[in-house]
């Protein structure tokens, strides 16, 4: 059995690989679904979070869910844009395209597709291939579109014509309000309506209606279970989904649209299994001394046995890691430390991979100078600013920090967990002067490895720079640290968690990181 399990836990690591080769298949094979956020890209198979498909080639370091394509090849359209089947990097937020030429629409004007003009005020406009001042110009259609002064023959018919055109535009249509001047009085006889059976009248005091079809009453406590009829003071009468079964056992109950006895049997997710008594895993039975359930999946029980979505694996040995309910083999890694969770993804590579996660996503993107994270986006800092985890389209100031991520608690290693006092809390309010953040904390416990103290019903927290610091939830759960001012911010969310505190109890206490929602 443990050659076994290990199979099974072997086959879900491979899963890329069946990935592959669904994409190998043909067409009518290819509808199959292969392991979470996997899809082909032609005949290759990729992770949607980590890289993005255009026209059939893969970009690594770039999930699809913030990328486009430009021909064959992806990018970031945060920091870069596609002119003309080029990508370019962009000069500002506000760059656009001016066919193959860039140009920023809040200092310039792109005329005709080709031409680039300066945009000295914001009343400055294109006229064909040139510019003017809607102040003291306007643009004549003749031949040519050309410029002309606004007190030009050409510019003050052109104002007489907009004007006229202006003016019918308004006039209000004729209207008639729909309740004026029409109502009516409803007769008593029209409002009565008849109880209907299917298309036929029926009399509700001698009769039941069930499923279309009447049926005489024969008591008070007639009841329908499909198209037949019972009596809720008969014995041994089950109506299990519309199926009326007579002559079961006293006590028994439905699981689904069967009857089954629970003196007698196991239900597990309306399956049915001798003896009664057990416990269920999914829609099977197992054994909890013996067996491990992990999302409805039995697997053998083992020292150190955890579950990790569905899969089980040894906590203990360091060959796996369990990120967010996805199990990742560290086998075939030089230095397994270095490993680290990213949502349900696995950086390997600290040095080249970058993990951004806000509470839409997480996402891997490719280690590039001059960028940092603004929740789940990577944005080149000469091009935008982060505010309480906003893009910002102005470049960052050189005095502002770099933005602070606030990941899943299954992301951070023991040591930055249980080597030091952290505060565990609910959002209860947030109050902003300038660029400061306080919030009030409620119910809060301060834990220290495995010691619990609670600090009151209420606890004010902050300040925090507010641009620095991603939005916090209103009735948000959130772990806190305290930093080198040995003022309490915010670390992980930990809002999605059943029992928050029993997920950092366990986590503490553990040899090895091995927790999972």
């Amino acid at each position: 059995m443990a050659r076994c399990a290990l199979c099974f836990i072997l086959l879900g690591l491979c899963v890329t690989s069946s990935a592959q080769a669904v994409c190998n298949s043909d067409e009518e094979s290819r509808n199959l679904t292969k392991g979470a956020h996997l899809s082909c890209c032609g005949t290759t198979a990729y992770n949607k979070l980590e890289s993005s498909c255009c026209n059939n080639v893969v970009t690594a370091g770039l999930s699809q869910t913030v990328s486009y394509c430009c021909g064959r090849e992806a990018y970031n359209p945060i920091n870069q844009i596609c002119c003309n089947g080029s990508i370019r990097n962009k000069g500002s937020a506000h760059t656009e395209c001016c066919g193959s030429g860039l140009y920023d629409t809040k200092k310039q004007l792109c005329c005709q597709t080709q031409f680039i003009w300066p945009k000295d005020t914001d009343n400055h406009v294109c006229c064909g291939n040139a510019t003017l001042n809607l102040l003291k110009q306007c643009c004549c259609a003749a031949d040519t579109l050309k410029v002309e002064n606004l007190d030009s023959t050409c510019c003050k018919e052109k104002l007489k014509r907009d004007s006229a055109g202006h003016s019918n535009a308004n006039q209000p249509a004729n209207s008639i309000h729909p309740l004026k001047d029409h109502g009516q009085m409803v007769s008593q006889d029209s409002a009565r309506s008849e109880t209907l059976c299917g298309s036929l009248p029926y009399n509700p005091i001698e009769d039941v209606c069930c499923s279309g079809q009447q049926k005489t009453k024969k008591s008070g406590v007639t009841q329908c279970c499909g198209e037949e009829t019972y009596e809720l003071s008969e014995e041994g009468v089950l109506c299990c989904d519309g199926q009326l079964y007579r002559g079961q056992p006293a006590g028994s109950v439905c699981a689904g649209n069967v009857p089954y006895s629970p003196h007698n049997c196991t239900v597990c997710q309306k399956h049915v299994h001798l003896p009664a008594g057990q416990q269920c895993c999914g829609q099977k039975t197992f054994d909890p001394h013996e067996e491990i359930c992990c999302n409805g999946h039995r697997h053998k029980r083992t020292a150190d046995m955890a579950c990790c979505g569905s899969h089980a694996y040894n906590a203990s040995s360091g060959e796996h890691m369990c990120c967010s309910g996805h199990l990742h083999d560290l086998t075939h890694l030089n230095n397994k430390q270095e490993a680290e969770c990213c949502g349900p993804l696995l950086l390997t590579n600290k040095k080249e991979q970058q993990c951004c996660h806000s509470t839409e996503k997480t996402l891997v993107y490719k280690t590039q100078p001059g960028h940092s994270c603004c929740g789940h986006w990577y944005y080149s800092m000469s091009l935008w600013s982060c505010c309480a985890g906003q893009l910002i389209p102005k470049p960052t100031q050189a005095k502002m920090g770099e933005p602070k991520c606030i990941r899943k608690l299954w992301d951070y290693s023991q040591s930055a967990i249980c080597n030091m006092p952290v505060l565990l809390g609910t959002v209860q309010s947030v109050a902003v002067k300038h660029n400061e953040r306080s919030v009030m904390v409620g119910d809060a416990l301060e834990v220290n490895a495995t010691n619990v103290t609670s600090c009151g019903n209420s606890l004010e927290v902050g300040p925090l720079d507010h641009c620095l610091f991603p939005a916090l939830e209103l009735g948000g759960t959130y772990l806190w640290i305290k930093n080198t001012q040995n003022k309490y911010e915010p670390l992980a969310d930990v809002t999605g968690l059943t029992n928050p505190l029993h997920a950092i109890l366990s986590l503490c206490q553990s040899r090895r990181r091995y927790y999972t929602a």
